[in-house]
């Protein structure tokens, strides 16, 4: 009797029957089905106002909400252009990206390329559905959950399996990249978390010839990397996009896992004709391998990884109802995040000022010290800018005996020329008395050149190299190796007692962006690393200032460093737009980078009332003629002198407006005109910034040109 309804259903299982409209046939099969069958038809399950239709021979399905559907791939037209893969990516629940070991070429094929064996188990919230690859001996199992207004995918790790290793590699998993997408023009916006976030507009055409693509947290730097420079990529920083369009749109998101996807956007014009996006699941990568005994320098080839990433793959889709724009996807995915509970918080705009206390330079008989501030003037400098900022914050960078190059990963004890220990008590002492903020630099993932560090402190890579990098920060070109995460937390906590002596908190660099992998001497994956430098953050029970955290980091973030205020200007985005911002606001404070080091005027000044950012300088007391020599000598502008009367104007602009939404949430944003955008926050203030060279009134209040207000 099964049979029978499985050969029935099958008439209406055409390639891609749930993906063209309404199924006229939804078959329920028994619970009972052989292990052994492939049941042939369409799955239908009710839950939580959702109903869920699934083909049992491809995996696509489809979900219904009230009046709208939600597809996970719908072919609009037969004559698309569409080859076979991408019909069969199109119409798939699963594409799989394998390595053949034979010709060293990686393919890509969906499950119905590559001869099936699919059991299908129904639930009463979703499938369970074990995917046997007979073509290439790789199987694993497909779990899907409803609940609400979520669609959760999961593929466990335990559940995969490669029979022929030596013939065909899993290198990398697809899961529904059709999942909401669209075709051709229409009006519609794809979110990606580029820098601030940007927006893909699919409504115009598009000149880019490429998709967007990045690796959700950066690249794993114990298998491949890309320089780092100041001019690099904004990282992808959460795991997270949307589709967007006038009656609703889909959240997606990598919970579990999300240390080994990148997030992939393409629009009608490249490739194909349709809008999508999607996580592509990486298993495995090439890398550089080296020959031992000839090191970086000598020879190398190009090397498959032999073990696959561990890991369960997670990723849910949220269906938004409704009228779906960046603000809707930002209060959406703030309920997904952990937050550290009691951070900082203010009635007031945040000011930071980092000071560069000392540098060195090779001089004519060995290093030679170059003493940029005095303690002594961070004093005055405090007590000045106090008079004028109610939530000051005061960091020290270069405050290592010996001065900021190659220090790192020491940080004590404190060079004298600054003012040494007694300098630097009288300094924390004073600021505390006046309520500034005070904080030390730190950064617990780098080991400078000459930095004399164990070198099984260092992480080796894959190819047992060091992991080497350029480093870009405060204007420096120095190299430096990464740590591994034990090493760099047994750091972090043997300078608690130094810290807490001059109840400084910490502005941590590199531990909350960078994430690597490690090999040979010491096994480690990226989530080992993230889970570690969090746990390290959290045991130290010190106020943390993070610089540039991904998503993991923000449990234990009070403050969020160097925050970026664009994207990276790929050509397929058509905006940058705040959807960071608008996802940690009210849950912590948010600094911009140096101003000084990359200062454009008026319009950088909206940019951060806009972004609800706040301003941060990096000064000294002497010029910065005196660093030529030195390895932060691209730092050409720092003198407070100079810069005070600046910073003072840019901060009371930032602090007229953002005083007025301290520590709110965002809960809307849209344009009033040409230039023109209004954010509402949590109190009921709207804060209105006017790019453009003409006045405008919004709500019955004028905003002159190139000007911003808080209005009620």
């Amino acid at each position: 009797m099964i049979k029978g309804l499985l050969k029935a259903a099958a008439g209406i299982a055409l390639a891609g029957s749930i993906i063209t409209g309404n199924i006229a046939l939804a078959v329920n099969l028994a619970a009972d089905v052989a292990e052994d069958e492939t049941p042939q038809g369409v799955y239908s399950v009710d839950i939580d106002g959702s109903t869920l239709k699934v083909d049992t021979k491809t995996l696509n399905l489809s979900i219904t909400r009230g009046d709208r559907t939600w597809y996970s791939g719908k072919r609009f037209s037969g004559e698309d252009g569409l080859n076979s893969l991408w019909v069969n990516k199109l119409t798939d629940g699963v594409t799989v990206g394998y390595k053949s070991m034979n010709t060293g070429t990686t393919r890509e094929r969906t499950i119905s390329m590559l001869k099936p064996k699919i059991t299908f188990k129904e639930r009463t919230d979703g499938f369970d559905a074990k995917i046997s690859c007979r073509d290439i001996l790789v199987s694993f199992t497909l779990q899907v959950r409803l609940s609400g207004n979520k669609l959760q995918v999961k593929v466990p790790f335990d559940s995969i399996s490669e029979d022929a290793p030596e013939d065909n590699k899993l290198e990398y998993l697809i899961v529904y990249p059709f999942f909401d997408s669209s075709y051709a023009l229409t009006d519609g916006e794809i979110l990606i978390p580029d820098g601030s976030g940007a927006l893909i507009d699919l409504s115009v055409p598009t000149s880019a010839q490429k998709a967007y693509s990045a690796r959700v947290y950066g690249s794993d730097y114990g298998i491949s990397f890309d320089t780092i420079t100041s001019n690099s990529p904004q990282t992808a920083s959460m795991p997270v996009y949307a589709m967007m369009y006038d009656d609703g749109g889909t959240m997606v998101t990598a919970d579990d896992g999300a240390e080994y996807c990148s997030v992939n956007a393409y629009v009608s014009g490249i490739t194909t004709n349709y809008n999508f996006a999607y996580f592509n699941w990486i298993y495995r990568e090439s890398y550089v391998k080296y020959y031992e005994s000839s090191g970086t320098d000598g020879k190398s080839y190009v090397a498959f990884q032999e073990d696959m990433n561990k890991f369960d793959l997670v990723q849910t889709m949220t269906l938004l109802e409704g009228d779906c724009d960046t603000a809707t996807v930002a209060k959406e995915y703030r309920k997904t995040v952990d937050f550290k509970q009691n951070a900082l918080s203010s009635d007031r705009a945040g000011l930071r000022l980092q000071f560069l206390m000392a540098e060195n330079k090779k001089g004519m008989f060995g290093n030679e010290v170059v003493t940029m501030t005095k303690t002594s003037f961070i004093e005055d400098v405090a007590e000045e800018a106090a008079q004028y900022c109610g939530n000051l914050s005061v960091s020290v960078l270069g405050y290592t005996s010996g001065g900021l190059n190659n220090s790192y990963p020491k940080h004590f004890p404190l060079d004298g020329g600054p003012g040494g220990k007694s300098g630097y008590k009288k300094l924390s002492q004073t600021l505390k008395e006046n309520g500034v903020n005070f904080s030390f630099t730190t950064d617990y993932a780098k080991a400078y050149a000459g930095a004399g560090v164990n070198e099984k402190k260092l992480a080796l890579n894959i190819s047992n190299q060091f992991t080497t990098l350029t480093d870009s920060r405060a204007g420096s070109t120095a190299k430096f190796n990464l740590i591994n995460p034990d090493d760099a937390a047994a750091l972090m906590k043997g300078d608690l007692k130094n810290i807490n002596k001059y109840n400084a908190s910490v502005d941590y660099a590199s531990v909350g962006s960078l994430l690597y992998s490690g090999y040979k001497n010491r096994d480690y994956d990226r989530a080992y690393t993230a889970e570690k430098f969090r746990e390290a953050i959290e045991l130290s029970q010190v106020t943390a200032n993070i610089i540039k955290p991904n998503a993991y980091m923000w449990a234990v973030c009070d403050s969020y460093l160097e925050m970026p205020v664009s994207s990276s200007g790929f050509m397929i985005e058509t905006e940058s737009v705040p959807f960071l911002q608008m996802v940690v606001s009210g849950k912590m404070q948010t600094y911009s980078t140096a101003i000084n080091l990359n200062y454009t005027g008026e319009d950088l000044i909206l940019r951060l009332i806009d972004y609800n950012v706040y301003p941060s300088f990096l000064v000294t007391q002497k010029d910065a003629l005196e660093l030529y020599g030195t390895n932060s000598a691209g730092i050409f502008t720092s003198s407070y002198d100079i810069w005070k009367d600046t910073i003072k104007s840019i901060y009371t602009q930032v602090d007229g407006v953002l005083s007025a939404v301290a520590g709110c949430t965002v809960e809307d944003r849209y344009t009033a005109g040409n230039g023109v955008y209004v954010t509402v926050y949590s109190n009921g203030k709207k804060v209105v910034v006017n790019y453009g060279g003409a006045e405008v009134t919004v709500d019955g209040t004028a905003i002159a040109a190139k000007s911003a207000a808080a209005i009620d």
